[in-house]
């Protein structure tokens, strides 16, 4: 009886730990991120509610069918005084859809109000674009920005931290192609700091690229191919056949 009385003591006193009321709720978290990534990229997305709340807490979890490279694999918990969050993410090296899984705490005295957000984020495949860069001044150089552009439309940036003084750096960019049509494009790109050059000795560097699978002029090779081995046979035949027609024997009624 003694042990009874001691249990329902500590059921008491856990009940008094814990707030009266739950709700939850479903849609109310803003979630500000990509849809499409490329693979082993990283990737941020914030979190945030109009609600007002006097605290809160927010969950992260990602899940898909091939985590390898991917972070974080654990749930990561994170709170906030002005329910605003940011997450970070390392995409996993498998092109496939990736889900991400955000769960928002508000608390209101003795209330807790439960918000939940499920994205999916496709991740692909990029296209790797290369460049050299160099530096020509005599001092180090930080925070170089290069912009890109197909077809003078702005694509995005990369941002390389340092490169030293009389120093060269390969540098690259991962390109996902969104709403390209196949066919010719040109590519422009743009370095804005100062003593920063390309290969070519500018700080804007152009070239032409086809998008999507270009067309086979194979046909055109077998054909020209073909036509020379027909014209060829023909032209055989014929000189073949004058010479079978001059080195025949005679009838023998021409004798």
């Amino acid at each position: 009886m003694r042990n009874l009385n001691i249990f329902l003591v500590f059921l008491f006193l856990s009940l008094l730990l814990v707030p009266s009321q739950v709700e939850g709720v479903s849609g109310s978290v803003h979630v500000e991120g990509p849809v499409v990534a490329a693979t082993e990229t990283n990737i941020t997305y914030r979190v945030y509610l109009d609600e007002y709340f006097e605290k809160y807490k927010c969950t992260m979890l990602i899940a898909g069918e091939n985590l390898t490279g991917a972070n974080p694999l654990n749930e990561v918990i994170k709170s906030s005084d002005n329910g605003k969050f940011e997450f970070e993410i390392t995409t996993p090296k498998v092109p496939q859809t990736l889900y991400i899984s955000f769960r928002v705490l508000g608390y209101r005295g003795d209330k807790i109000t439960i918000l939940e957000r499920e994205l999916s984020v496709e991740i692909v495949n990029p296209l790797p674009i290369k460049v050299k860069i160099r530096n020509t001044n005599d001092y180090d150089v930080s925070n170089i920005l290069i912009n890109f552009y197909v077809d003078g439309e702005y694509i995005g940036n990369i941002t390389v931290d340092k490169l030293k003084a009389n120093n060269t750096e390969s540098v690259v960019y991962k390109w996902i192609p969104q709403n390209i049509e196949k066919g010719k494009h040109t590519l422009k790109i743009v370095v804005a700091s100062e003593g920063i050059v390309f290969e070519n000795d500018k700080t804007t560097y152009s070239y032409q690229f086809y998008y999507g699978k270009p067309p086979s002029y194979d046909f055109v090779y077998y054909l020209g191919w073909g036509t020379l081995i027909v014209v060829s046979t023909i032209f055989s035949m014929m000189v073949l056949g004058r010479r079978s027609r001059k080195t025949a024997p005679p009838p023998k009624w021409k004798k």
